[in-house]
């Protein structure tokens, strides 16, 4: 019998799925399904590590042969038999965790939404801005205007904060499916499918983001004048909000059921560091060639570059990348 197949055999007798002897070993379930079919091999400390955790020597699990003492199977169902979670709790949770999800997506939407309804008020207070109006009611009109503006971003900042604190109440009672491993092999398909599922918000955040370039781009042209940047803007973000709770929503969503099946992926240790750097020289290059490009002098004008669209463009690039990267490379 080979290594691989004892350690399967042994994981089996002791009732652990591969992501539990994963999480117990402080590896990914990948690499012990690789162990099991002989791709790979664990290290010495990993082999004396099963050794300790199956109740057999490291010589069983290297050589041909019979282990040196038998497993207790009194000790493997009292200790390392996982609980089975029942129906009415998974439901109950997954029903708690989808509306957490959907208040905390809300929650990052309004603040984006918030900054809208200020270019909304905006434009107004420019349109209200004629001799007119200005000879009937002076700049108390406007100034009352751009008042609300502002009155109404704070509210909404007020509103994401209470709706943030709400979800966080509304799935603090199952704290337990987070410090504790269940046996959910019956619901696991199911809940897998579901995440599947799920990816329908991620393609339509994606379309709605796109859409929401398409005000800048205007802007850039010089096809608009007067309040109509202002409105466009505050169109772009009103989207762009949408777009973000879509997101949210996916990946807030994800997160809750990974928590109930116990699969996370997670980038190697290399690539993760190699992630970050990335990160940081991204940001420092998109941020410096912002900064230059507004501070240019007039006679050395980028014709047909727009810096605010160049930030808007480089985030949706990022956001795009770091999706796919983590989906391609994450274990």
């Amino acid at each position: 019998m080979r290594l691989g197949q004892k350690i399967a055999d042994l994981r089996k007798k002791n009732n652990l799925s591969q992501e539990g002897l994963a999480e117990k070993m402080n590896v990914s379930r990948q690499a012990v399904s690789k162990w099991e079919s002989e791709q790979s091999i664990p290290d010495i400390e990993k082999i004396v590590n099963l050794s300790e955790l199956f109740g057999v020597t490291t010589d069983y699990l290297l050589k041909s042969g019979e282990p040196s003492f038998e497993l207790k199977n009194e000790d493997v169902n009292d200790k390392d038999k996982l609980p089975i979670l029942s129906d009415e709790l998974v439901k109950k949770y997954l029903t708690a965790s989808r509306k957490s999800a959907k208040l905390r997506a809300l929650a990052i939407a309004l603040i984006i939404f918030g900054l809208a309804c200020i270019c909304f008020t905006r434009a107004l207070r420019y349109s209200l801005d004629t001799k007119y109006f200005l000879e009937k009611y002076g700049d108390r009109l406007t100034s009352i205007v751009s008042a609300i503006g502002y009155i109404l971003f704070i509210i909404t900042i007020a509103i994401a904060a209470v709706l943030f604190v709400y979800s966080i109440m509304n799935v603090r009672e199952f704290k337990q499916l987070k410090m504790q491993n269940f046996d959910v092999r019956e619901e696991k398909k199911k809940l897998e499918a579901t995440i599947k599922n799920n990816d329908k918000y991620l393609v339509l955040a994606s379309i709605l983001a796109v859409l929401s370039i398409i005000g800048p781009i205007m802007e850039s042209t010089s096809v608009l004048s007067g309040f109509e940047p202002l409105i466009t803007r505050g169109i772009s973000l009103s989207i762009f909000s949408v777009a973000l709770y879509f997101f949210n929503f996916y990946l807030f969503q994800r997160n809750y059921l990974s928590i109930l099946i116990k699969h996370k992926k997670h980038l190697p240790i290399k690539l993760h560091r190699l992630f970050v750097y990335g990160s940081w020289i991204y940001a420092f290059c998109v941020l410096g060639i912002f900064y230059i490009t507004t501070r240019l002098p007039y006679g050395l004008y980028i014709p047909f570059f727009n810096p605010t669209l160049f930030i808007d463009f480089s985030i949706i690039v990022y956001c795009l990348f770091t999706y796919f990267f983590i989906k391609e490379k994450a274990e």
